[in-house]
């Protein structure tokens, strides 16, 4: 019972973590590859497309969540300082957590699966569902073990007073 309960928690924590990114990567992923497919006629312009509007979508959402927790995690500081390092932190956390699943995901397999996955379906749409479940897979399967490995230098860290049941939790987002 208790490895369930962990992995519950666990499961949870990603979710908390990812979830709003994954809602504002998936409206600029779809919805830019939909745009570009309608202007275009063109694959291979709605895949460039799909691939830059997921990224702008989730790294806008990331960053912003890891500047107002390293924000927090710097009150001791003067207001610009307090700035300027939430901001580096930002940039230090994102490029830990999910700089390698990026550089897979977008160099190959994003692309790759949104060009093939509607010739495999004989069908625009069907095949552009498939490219997004097939390419977060591979890309959370990164991201959380970048995540988890090095979660000690990552914006919105393990703090020591935050435990349950004697372990350390996560901060997540808060509103």
């Amino acid at each position: 019972m208790e490895v369930t309960r962990t992995t519950r928690q666990k499961l949870m924590e990603w979710v908390r973590r990812y979830l709003p990114c994954e809602i504002a990567g998936t409206i600029g992923e779809l919805g830019g590859a939909a745009v570009a497919y309608l202007l275009t006629g063109s694959m291979a312009a709605a895949a460039i497309t799909a691939t830059i509007g997921a990224s702008a979508g989730y790294y806008a959402t990331a960053y912003i969540s890891a500047v107002r927790w390293s924000y927090r995690e710097q009150s001791d500081r003067g207001v610009a300082m307090r700035i300027a390092v939430a901001n580096l932190f930002a940039v230090r956390s994102m490029a830990i957590e999910f700089g390698p699943a990026e550089l897979i995901d977008t160099i190959a397999v994003r692309p790759v699966a949104y060009y093939v996955g509607p010739m495999l379906f004989d069908n625009v749409v069907a095949g552009w569902v498939f490219a997004k479940l097939f390419s977060d897979i591979g890309f959370y399967a990164i991201t959380v073990f970048s995540y988890e490995r090095f979660n000690g230098l990552l914006a919105g860290r393990r703090e020591a007073s935050e435990e349950v049941d004697g372990e350390p939790v996560p901060a997540v987002a808060a509103a």
